[in-house]
Formats: structure tokens, C-alpha cells, sequence
């Protein structure tokens, strides 16, 4: 089992999406895939999943005992699970007792990606001092490289050395004068990928599927093949 945390210091630039984009990719390869929602109060995952009516117990709950592992977990697609955050911060969610919980899950996934929540709080903390791995996620804007620079250098702090950097919502004809080579030293992460701007991706935040063939679908399908170790050449005509 793997654990990877997802994230960045700014919201919008499309964490969440990310994790459901890539989970469900891996899942349709035979991987089994938990989606961790860390955003406490606010959390998207359910949504993106299509599962919110059958949500009813969080890894909150979990940790309080409230309920066994197994009840909190709700199945999307096959291979894809979804954890789902609490709604409100408890004393008791602490690293240690996040890190215990999922432990339990050890057995059953291949990976866990924690989608962290915009900002350095409370899940971000549990997040990035229980994972083995983190990838950031920016846009290529000046504000959004600056957060993920800062979320990378947070992250590190907290024990994770492999760090990796993924460029989001990058349109050619606007980012033109944009050099991701610059990105990359500015966030000093390594490089996953580049994803275009993709409707097809924009439209998953409704609860819609992302088109198979659609360009952003295959920006991803090049990442989640990078994440378990392929050899995947980065090119010039898909950034």
C-alpha cells in the first residue's frame, strides 16, 4: 500500500478532481483505490464520485469508535472507494491516530491518495505526517506557484521527501509565455506532468464522467502510469 498526499496551499487548482481523475484510472487497471477526503467541513469528494446519498459515517468516526472501518468506506466505480471527511476538527484527530486508522486499511488498497485541503490547517498537518509520497498540484499562475512552492517546502518539513509537482489547467494559447522548466525549479519538486485545460475535466466537478479520450483524461492516464512506475517520456507537444 502507498500512501499520497495531494496537495497545495491555494484552492482551485483542482486537487480533488485530481484524486477522483486518477483513482478511477488506476481502478480500471485493477488497482484498488481509497480516496481520503481531508478537507474537514467542506469536503467534494462524495460529490465528484456520485456516492453523497450513500454517505453516513467519516474517518472521523472511525477514529471516536463510532463505527467499524468497513461502514465508513463507500464504493463509486469498481476498484474506487471513497473515505469521506468529517465535518467538524476533534481533538482526537491526531497523526498518530489518523496514521492507526488507516492502517487498517493496509490490506485491502494499493493506494491511498489524501486529498488535502486548500491551506496549511488541520488536514493538510494529518495529511502530509501520515503519507509516504505528496504531489502538488499548481496552475500555471504566479499566485498558485508561490502556494505550491510553500506546500512543498511544508510537506518536507513534516517528513516527506519525495515530492512530486504536477502542472494543472494549462491552456496554450494563455500560458504561452509560460516555461514549466521554471515552474518546476520555483516549486523545487519533481516533474509528474502537465494537465491541459479539458471541459471534459471541468464537467466531472458537476458529478459527469470525464470523457476517455478527451485531452485532460489523457494527461491523466500518462500520470496515474508514471505514479506506479512506467517509463512514461515526457513530450513537447503535451505540455
Amino acid at each position: 500500500m502507498k500512501i499520497i498526499t495531494v496537495a497545495s496551499a491555494k484552492g482551485g487548482v483542482g486537487k480533488s478532481t485530481f484524486c477522483y481523475g486518477v483513482g478511477k484510472l488506476l481502478a480500471s487497471k485493477g488497482k484498488n483505490i481509497l480516496l481520503v477526503d481531508m478537507d474537514i467541513g467542506v469536503r467534494s469528494l462524495d460529490i465528484l464520485l456520485g456516492v453523497s446519498e450513500k454517505t453516513v459515517y467519516n474517518w472521523g468516526d472511525v477514529i471516536n469508535g463510532n463505527c467499524d472501518y468497513r461502514k465508513a468506506v463507500i464504493q463509486g466505480d469498481r476498484g474506487l472507494y471513497l473515505l469521506p471527511a468529517p465535518f467538524d476538527f476533534d481533538d482526537k484527530y491526531t497523526p498518530e491516530s489518523f496514521e492507526n486508522m488507516l492502517k487498517a486499511f493496509a490490506k485491502d488498497f494499493d493506494y491511498i491518495f489524501l486529498d488535502a485541503p486548500a491551506g496549511l490547517e488541520s488536514g493538510f498537518n494529518l495529511a502530509s505526517k501520515t503519507a509516504d509520497s505528496c504531489i502538488i498540484i499548481s496552475t500555471p499562475d504566479a499566485i498558485s506557484i508561490r502556494a505550491a512552492s510553500y506546500a512543498a517546502r511544508n510537506v518536507r518539513k513534516a517528513g516527506i521527501s519525495n515530492v512530486r509537482l504536477v502542472v494543472n489547467k494549462f491552456n496554450k494559447k494563455i500560458h504561452k509565455a509560460i516555461n514549466v522548466d521554471e515552474i518546476i525549479d520555483t516549486v523545487g519538486a519533481r516533474f509528474l506532468g502537465v494537465i491541459p485545460e479539458s471541459q471534459g475535466i471541468y464537467n466531472s466537478v458537476e458529478g459527469r464522467k470525464i470523457p476517455y479520450e478527451s485531452k485532460g483524461n489523457q494527461a491523466l492516464l500518462r500520470i496515474s502510469r508514471r505514479i506506479t512506475g512506467e517509463n512514461v517520456p515526457f513530450r513537447a507537444k503535451n505540455l
